[in-house]
């Protein structure tokens, strides 16, 4: 439910209420106005009747008595009874058809004390107050006036339908109010939520419209001041990581030349040692020359790796096998495994294929299973595993190559990937780099994880197939 709607009925609810009790509160009022003028009214028609009648009485002139509570009864059309008690406190005359009532000497006494009463009288016709005056004092004839409460009744129920349609109209008119009151107050504040919806997306700079200076103004006076400063400094943020990344671009530039320009300078120094005794003595044996065509071959392995380093963006797609080219790599091994002394423990599962560039793969592969033979010189165990898990969206393919050899230092496990890196004398540092490149432009992952005795490196790669 929104804020506008919780607003909206909780209004509602406090105009019903408040309507209710007012009702309540004026039908009190006016029932309680209604009644004294009635006691009033009827304690003046008694006052005089008895007044009127006391001459009548002492005689006892029952005609006159009669005739008098007659002319009373035919103007005053609320008086239900008229009835007098003689002097002897008997009843003398009444206005009771059929007799009066066994107990009506029991309908509101007045006590001794008093020269007047007042009592409320239920009967089936309804609430009679009845209202008692001592015509003589200190003797028990009475005068009893019961005035019916049916005008009351008439007024109230009129009332009670005025004041029901007053309080719909005030209750419809106070919800319609209160729905445009609660529209008028929350909008801003939809407007706010909406406004750090889009903060919260990245969308900073925007700003909103203060319609007003109060608490709301204010408060979207400071999301504004906020988006721009987000905007600021992701302005500022977006410059310096332009920066860095140029910084890092010229570092790796910097690092990979110096890099190249050291792996080529040491074949050089032989060749250049060669030539420079060549001027002096003109004569090159066997031994020399061999000297420097293994110089150039390692300048070419050298400047070929880089070259397949700085390339292997440039991909052909096609469906690969992996257990296939495992099997592949580990034949043209196999002579230096067996030299070695190295047991290989393959555990392939039927797994399905990918799509990617296969020499590039399989140069990743090869790169890192040679890495782990050559790290077993006085031979060890290497395991390759292949299985398949869950990605995101597609199965991925899970590569596990591991050496029993004698693992890799932890000071130094954050350069492994590095070019030109190398812990190797004749090594060029470019193997586990170039297969890092390649896992990597193949949308995969290549991590690895390092103990005495024990390295594992783990490639992970999405498959054409889709998740189940």
């Amino acid at each position: 439910m929104k804020l506008w709607q919780k607003v909206a009925i909780l209004n509602i609810a406090l105009i019903m209420t408040m309507s209710i009790l007012s009702a309540l509160v004026i039908r009190e009022i006016i029932i309680s106005a209604m009644r004294t003028e009635a006691l009033i009214q009827g304690e003046s028609i008694a006052i005089n009747l008895s007044d009127r009648i006391a001459e009548a009485i002492l005689y006892e002139d029952y005609y006159s008595v009669s005739e008098a509570i007659s002319e009373v009864i035919s103007k005053e059309k609320n008086i239900r009874y008229i009835f007098v008690l003689d002097l002897k406190g008997r009843p003398f005359a009444h206005t009771f058809t059929g007799g009066y009532p066994a107990d009506l000497l029991s309908w509101n006494p007045i006590k001794d004390e008093q020269t007047r009463s007042v009592q409320m009288l239920k009967s089936e016709d309804g609430n009679i107050t009845d209202i008692a005056v001592r015509i003589f004092a200190a003797m028990p004839s009475e005068l009893h006036v019961g005035i019916k409460e049916d005008r009351m009744a008439d007024t109230l129920n009129r009332l009670r339908n005025y004041m029901f349609l007053l309080t719909a109209s005030v209750i419809l008119a106070g919800s319609i109010m209160s729905f445009f009151l609660s529209r008028l107050i929350t909008r801003p504040l939809e407007q706010l939520n909406e406004f750090t919806n889009d903060l919260s997306k990245g969308n900073f700079g925007g700003e909103m419209v203060i319609t007003s200076k109060d608490e709301v103004g204010r408060l979207t006076e400071t999301f504004n001041n906020l988006s721009r400063e987000l905007l600021r400094y992701k302005e500022r943020t977006e410059e310096t990581y332009r920066q860095m990344l140029k910084t890092e671009k010229l570092t790796a530039i910097g690092r990979l030349s110096g890099g190249l320009a050291h792996e080529i300078k040491n074949p050089l120094m032989p060749i250049k040692t060669l030539f420079q005794t060549f001027r002096n003595n003109p004569q090159l044996t066997r031994q020399d020359i061999e000297i420097v065509l293994s110089s150039v071959q390692q300048i070419d392995e050298v400047v070929s790796k880089f070259l397949g380093f700085a390339r292997s963006d440039h991909l052909n797609f096609t469906d690969i096998f992996i257990n296939a080219i495992i099997k592949d790599i580990l034949k043209v091994l196999d002579y230096q495994i067996k030299e070695q002394g190295i047991k290989v423990n393959m555990k392939l599962l039927k797994i399905p294929p990918i799509s990617g560039d296969r020499p590039m793969l399989k140069q990743a592969l090869f790169n890192i299973i040679l890495n782990a033979i050559e790290a077993m010189p006085e031979g060890g165990v290497l395991e390759i595993a292949t299985s398949t898990e869950d990605g995101p969206e597609t199965k991925r393919i899970v590569i596990i190559i591991s050496d029993t050899g004698s693992g890799i230092p932890q000071e130094i496990g954050d350069k492994i990937f590095d070019p030109f890196f190398t812990t190797k004398p004749e090594g060029t540092g470019l193997g586990l780099s170039l297969a890092f490149n390649i896992i990597q432009m193949h949308m995969g992952e290549l991590a690895y994880a390092s103990i005495q005795g024990m390295t594992t490196f783990t490639i992970k790669l999405a498959s054409g197939d889709k998740r189940t």
